[in-house]
């Protein structure tokens, strides 16, 4: 009988994480990350993963994700990072407790997680979720997450480089607009918001994302997706 593979995806509480965790799920044993006992319970019965719970911007709670993942079993096929936070405001106006939540959540616990994980995802696959905003900066207060997401893309390439010795491939996905929670959030989005969807009424949903890092999972063995960058039809930068 067939092993089923297990993979550990962060943010799973809503937008591309719901997605993905509802995806997988029967192919997959799913663990999953997210903040909130509450909340990661009822995600979890509603898409049947293996709940961790951990606010991923604290480094200690980080640890703790890692020491309650690598207790649930020998090996991990797969660990996508996704979860992510975003700000809408000018670079100089971000203050320094804003740049380290940002870097925390969207560089640092990729950086632990992956590291924590290493030796269990040997021959297995990695991948990052990062934005096409690094790419196309549409607007000034785009920066500070263009910023944190152009780190999380140079690590994922230098971690390509440094994973390749034990056969574990790495992926980078960067998605355009797309409809997920994580906007209602932003202070200050509402009119740029409104802008962007009259210039692009249909954005991508978390759906779609989620169904682009399906395929890039369940690849064969021999084939790595490096970078994929998706976008909504419509949105030319």
């Amino acid at each position: 009988m067939a092993r089923t593979p297990t993979v550990v995806v962060t943010g799973v509480t809503s937008g591309i994480g719901a997605a993905l965790a509802t995806r997988l799920a029967g192919r997959w044993q799913v663990i999953g990350v997210g903040r909130g006992e509450e909340r990661m319970a009822t995600a979890a019965r509603s898409a049947g993963f293996t709940p961790v719970v951990a606010d991923l911007a604290s480094p200690e709670q980080r640890d703790r994700a890692v020491a309650d993942i690598l207790r649930s079993g020998d090996r991990i096929d797969a660990l996508v990072n996704n979860a992510a936070e975003c700000v809408y405001e000018l670079p100089c106006k971000l203050d320094d407790e804003g740049w380290l939540h940002l870097m925390q959540v969207n560089l640092l616990a990729a950086v632990q997680l992956t590291a924590g994980l290493k030796q269990r995802l040997e021959g297995g696959r990695v991948v990052n979720v990062s934005s096409i905003v690094t790419r196309f900066l549409a607007a000034p207060r785009f920066g500070p997450y263009a910023v944190s997401k152009a780190a999380l893309e140079e690590w994922t390439r230098a971690l390509r480089l440094e994973l390749a010795a034990q056969h574990t491939g790495v992926t980078l996905i960067a998605p355009g607009l797309c409809d997920t929670p994580i906007y209602d959030k932003v202070s200050g989005f509402d009119g740029a918001r409104q802008k962007l969807r009259e210039q692009v009424p249909m954005w991508l949903g978390a759906g779609d994302v989620a169904e682009a890092v399906v395929w890039a999972l369940e690849q064969p063995p021999h084939v790595v997706v490096s970078e994929l960058a998706l976008v909504p039809r419509g949105q030319a930068r």
